[in-house]
């Protein structure tokens, strides 16, 4: 069965070592690779993919590369992904993400990797276009904010980053409300924190609960929700 990890960000962190250590588990230990398609071409993906590395062979992977950047090495990223066994995608824009997702064969290929049974694992960005819906939060829609389609990965499902109350993410959850239609799920998502999606449960990891907007209630860590 397919395994995903939907974090809030600050990934890569400390506080994130216990629930990437079980992602690394689940991925008997590798190879983990990293692509940082949410950042800018060239310093700002070679700066996110060296953090990927650092942690991961921190938490004991021995083979934990930087996949090369798809815009600018097809073949050589897409080789590098298909070894992958955890497939991690960093913070970022999700407006670029999405872009790259859509434009070259990366998209298409995290469906062929998780059928495989490779752990993907999304922090932030990453996290939210791997939904049915996402928020772009540097581009205006009709409504506002603009939220579209995500790839769709985890269906009926949209997710807000760093998430710490509605308050602070009113405009996105307007947005939201006034685009997706009945039956999507909207989850709240703090740091270091996120949802493991298996077996069609989510069940709460990281350091802090996550929130089900939608059901206006928290999940603690620990326990599972199936939408």
């Amino acid at each position: 069965m397919s395994v995903l990890c939907l974090q809030g960000g600050n990934e890569l962190t400390p506080g994130c070592r216990a629930m990437d250590a079980d992602l690394l588990q689940r991925a008997e230990g590798g190879p983990v690779v990293i692509t940082a398609l949410a950042g800018a071409e060239g310093r700002e993906y070679r700066t996110a993919g060296d953090n990927g590395v650092r942690h991961f062979r921190a938490l004991g992977a021995a083979d934990a590369t930087m996949a090369p950047d798809v815009r600018e090495d097809r073949e050589g990223a897409l080789a590098a992904l298909r070894r992958a066994r955890l497939l991690v995608l960093p913070g970022g824009s999700p407006a670029r993400l999405l872009d790259v997702l859509r434009s070259t064969p990366v998209g298409p290929l995290l469906q062929e990797l998780l059928d495989d049974g490779v752990v993907v694992m999304g922090s932030s960005a990453g996290a939210m276009v791997l939904c049915d819906w996402t928020v772009l939060p540097d581009r205006r829609g009709p409504k506002g904010t603009a939220v579209v389609r995500g790839l769709g990965l985890v269906p009926d499902l949209a997710v807000v980053p760093h998430w710490s109350g509605g308050s602070s993410r009113g405009e996105w959850l307007r947005a939201i409300d006034e685009t997706v239609p009945s039956g999507v799920h909207v989850l709240g998502l703090p740091e270091e924190s996120g949802v493991l999606v298996h077996d069609d449960e989510l069940t709460a990891v990281g350091t802090s609960a996550t929130t089900l907007v939608t059901g206006g209630r928290p999940l603690p860590l620990g326990e599972s929700w199936r939408p």
